[in-house]
């Protein structure tokens, strides 16, 4: 698969290197303003929130994708406001303007037609990206910007390394009983969308933990993949664990296939 960075074919001490820049400018960061140790460090007059996210999405039509972020949000207001009243949607709970810095290790595979049939496309990848995070009443948006960088494996094609623009961006607000979150992502070396919709809503609250229900929708795909699906999330809400669980599922078709399939995944999310 050509990528369209052609330059950065082959530079992997060259994306490394950003790499390292990148978690070296966060590290330096939080020694700038003073950063402690600690599950809820406070930089300064600034909040700080950790957090982990890990999962995966398995297709019936021979697609996976794996993932695991690590992530800072440093607040950019002094004034501490009031927790707003709204759905749980598994993300961290801030209460000012934030700055997003995250690193994104994955694995993503697809096949697409090819001479002697179906042809395997899998990429090894990091992007490290920055971001903005605005809260609202009853929710937030979101919008970030980084460098994907990834290992290219192609069926009958050598390894080659690539690397692109990366875009993120999501909005979450209440809506009736439940909450709407829309997240949307651009992997710019394959010129990859995916966008998704969810909207959930609390169905039983006990003591150490709140179950929510939904439906799902996903579109996803570039100019030689493309999927649709639909199915239901299960979300489970472990404040005690500062956790928040997600398991979803349903039906998907894609261009590698006539009839429709199934989809299955789940993603563990911890914030401090």
């Amino acid at each position: 698969m050509i990528s369209p960075f052609p330059c950065f074919h082959g530079r992997k001490k060259f994306f490394s290197f950003l790499a390292y820049l990148f978690l070296q400018g966060l590290l330096s960061l939080v020694l700038l303003l003073g950063g402690s140790s600690g599950a809820h460090a406070q930089i300064g007059p600034l909040g700080q929130t950790f957090e982990f996210d890990g999962g995966e999405t398995v297709f019936s039509q021979n697609s996976q994708y794996f993932f695991a972020m690590l992530g800072d949000f440093f607040s950019l207001s002094s004034q501490v406001a009031s927790a707003p009243s709204s759905v749980d949607v598994g993300t961290a709970p801030l209460q000012a303007p934030s700055l997003h810095l995250f690193v994104v290790a994955s694995y993503f595979a697809y096949e697409t037609p090819g001479a002697g049939g179906l042809a395997v496309n899998a990429y090894n990848g990091l992007t490290p990206a920055i971001g903005l995070r605005i809260p609202l009443s009853n929710g937030f948006v979101e919008g970030d910007v980084g460098v994907a960088l990834a290992n290219a494996y192609g069926t009958g094609q050598p390894v080659e390394t690539v690397g692109g623009v990366y875009l993120q961006g999501e909005y979450y607000q209440s809506l009736g009983v439940g909450a709407l979150d829309l997240f949307s992502n651009f992997l710019g070396y394959i010129d990859y969308i995916y966008v998704q919709g969810r909207w959930l809503a609390p169905v039983w609250k006990g003591k150490k933990l709140t179950l929510l229900l939904g439906p799902e929708l996903i579109g996803q795909g570039n100019n030689g993949y493309n999927a649709e699906q639909g199915g239901a999330v299960v979300g489970l809400s472990l404040p005690a664990l500062h956790s928040y669980l997600t398991l979803d599922g349903g039906l998907l078709r894609s261009s590698v296939s006539t009839g429709w399939g199934g989809y299955q995944g789940f993603s563990w999310y911890v914030s401090y």
